[in-house]
């Protein structure tokens, strides 16, 4: 997890010393991501994605409402900013990638990366051991395979009437696990983030979350409902906090996430930004167009994600006594 606050200050000394963001003996981010992801299952055949800058419209084909909202910030920052100044970058500085879009919703980026480029591999990954006698539905998952389920993260402006902007998802490959990030880099590009989500969930059978029985899956409804987007996620959802609940809900203080991360999975996070301040940076890199506040945003995402896997992992092994520390 180190590498990604090595990889911000990195940018910062650069950025201060008014250097490119990016350095020119830099691999293609094109193709960082594409290895990242071996497997086609998960790209659509109405949507393309290309790398570094966003793909142009066609001038015969007028243009839609998410294009138009994209075309006035980007507008916009140029007048803040100055089209020349080497300040002004995009997430694309910190976070290579490449942009998904959908013929009628629109554009949205999309980082990716494999689990063992972030942290060490571990020898359980992508295997459940038995799950203890009576949780059949985590039997069903070890029967099913981890190649078939997608977990899901979101991080959004608050309640369902307000917009997603980051949503993490995480799958196993048979190799690793491929973490990818959809980012809607402005409002407008909510629709085209939940759009990237309805079709790669498409791909899997089971949805794993932690509490997204009672928000990511309602909320991501909500959305696709309030644009117009066809959203059916994976019929088989596993939430891990009622698991969690059920489980260690007499041997632990709570069972939130950051408290099973601490005392089930044995991690303490650092650096971590707590989650009532995301949706503020959130707005202020849509009105100023600076994104190096989101990087901590991002990567309590992934950790998001990923501690999940943990979490199910430790759901499946045999019960043992939680120790106090």
């Amino acid at each position: 997890m180190t590498e990604l606050r090595e990889r911000l200050g990195e940018l910062v000394r650069r950025r201060r010393a008014g250097m490119p963001a990016v350095p020119a003996s830099a691999p293609p981010a094109e193709g960082r991501r594409r290895s990242a992801r071996p497997d086609a299952r998960a790209v659509p055949d109405d949507a393309a994605v290309v790398a570094g800058e966003p793909t142009s419209v066609p001038a015969e084909a007028p243009l839609s409402e998410p294009a138009r909202a994209n075309a006035r910030v980007r507008a916009a920052r140029k007048r803040r900013t100055g089209a020349e100044d080497p300040r002004t970058t995009g997430v694309e500085a910190f976070l290579p990638g490449g942009e998904w879009r959908h013929e009628r919703h629109g554009a949205v980026y999309v980082h990716e990366r494999l689990r063992a480029d972030v942290e060490r591999r571990k020898a359980h990954w992508g295997r459940l051991p038995e799950p203890p006698t009576g949780e059949i539905e985590l039997s069903a998952l070890r029967h099913l395979g981890l190649h078939r389920a997608l977990f899901l993260d979101l991080e959004t402006c608050g309640l369902s009437s307000s917009p997603v902007f980051l949503a993490g998802t995480m799958f196993w490959n048979g190799e690793d696990f491929v973490l990818r990030q959809y980012f809607a880099r402005h409002y407008g590009e909510e629709a085209g983030l939940l759009a990237a989500v309805a079709e790669q969930a498409r791909a899997f059978d089971v949805l794993i979350t932690f509490n997204g029985k009672s928000y990511d899956a309602p909320f991501l409804a909500a959305r696709a409902l309030t644009h117009g987007v066809p959203l059916a996620l994976p019929r088989h959802h596993v939430d891990l906090v009622h698991h969690a609940r059920r489980r260690w809900r007499t041997e632990l203080p709570d069972c939130r996430l950051t408290t099973l991360e601490l005392r089930i999975c044995r991690r303490r996070r650092t650096g971590d930004i707590p989650s009532g301040e995301i949706p503020g940076l959130y707005h202020d890199y849509v009105r100023h167009g600076d994104p190096w506040r989101l990087v901590p945003v991002f990567h309590h995402n992934l950790l998001d994600v990923t501690t999940m896997a943990d979490i199910l992992h430790a759901l499946c092994k045999p019960s043992r006594r939680v120790s106090a520390d």
